[in-house]
């Protein structure tokens, strides 16, 4: 017997895909979208659908870009001699902060 109906029964097991998310958290997030003005929800949709449509791959180093090369294999200024090797492109992120 399903609790829900079947667009947020879809919706919670969509969420539980997400890397992290168990079953709990699917539900508080999916009603959470549910309960927000229509616009806050679509604007999620619409950045998920945007970052899936224009983010790439670097083609050097893996890196998320707009381009096909991204804007640190691209800079001349750096050294490329020098390589860090790295798990997640977000891993990236925190090395460039320090």
């Amino acid at each position: 017997m399903a609790y829900y109906t079947l667009p947020v029964e879809n919706l919670i097991e969509e969420l539980r895909k997400l890397p992290g998310i168990g079953p709990k958290s699917a539900q508080r997030i999916a009603f959470y979208l549910l309960k927000v003005p229509r616009k806050e929800a679509l604007k999620l949709a619409h950045a998920i659908a945007e970052a899936r449509d224009r983010v790439k791959f670097c083609q050097i180093c893996f890196n998320v870009t707009e381009r096909e090369i991204c804007e640190i294999c691209s800079n001349s200024k750096r050294d490329s001699s020098a390589i860090c090797v790295v798990e997640e492109p977000m891993d990236i992120v925190a090395i460039e902060r320090t």
